[in-house]
Parts: C-alpha cells; sequence; structure tokens
C-alpha cells in the first residue's frame, strides 16, 4: 500500500496526500539539482519538500513552496494497513 503524507497546518486542519512515485522522484530530482546533501543529511528537508510535492499534485495546494511551508504546524507520514489482511 502507498504511503501518505499528513500535513497539519498552523490553523489546525490537516490535508493527506499520497507519496505517489512522481512524488518521490520529482523530490529526489529536485534535491539533486539544489545539491542537498545525499541521505540523512538533508532528510528533514527532503521530508517536507516530498510533502509539499505531494499536496501540490493532489491539488491541495497552489501555493509556492516557502509560502506553504510557512503555514505548516508538522508532517507525518502513515503506512496505511490492509483491511483484509491474508495470514
Amino acid at each position: 500500500m502507498r504511503n501518505i503524507a499528513k500535513v497539519t497546518y498552523t490553523d489546525g486542519h490537516t490535508s493527506e496526500a499520497p507519496l505517489t512515485p512522481r512524488v518521490i522522484t520529482s523530490c529526489e530530482e529536485h534535491a539533486q539539482k539544489e545539491g542537498w546533501a545525499a541521505g540523512d543529511g538533508s532528510r528533514i528537508r527532503q521530508s517536507y519538500y516530498m510533502a509539499y510535492l505531494a499536496m501540490r499534485f493532489a491539488g491541495n495546494t497552489s501555493k509556492p513552496y516557502d509560502q506553504w511551508l510557512d503555514d505548516v504546524d508538522d508532517i507525518d507520514v502513515e503506512t496505511p494497513t490492509a483491511e483484509n489482511p491474508t495470514v
């Protein structure tokens, strides 16, 4: 199952969007172009940017990244569980 980015905004509302392959690879490409440190060196920055891309690609925001980030209180990645798991 696909991971979900859950964003809590400073006004208290939340929004969710899937971390699709497009989101993940677009984040990686952006990080490389910007010269961000590889791996854990920019883990927090990449996490927030990935959540932003998820929200943008899902149509949940049209704000530029810096403006969107000013409105964010927290992010979380949730992994949905199967409703009918097989044993």
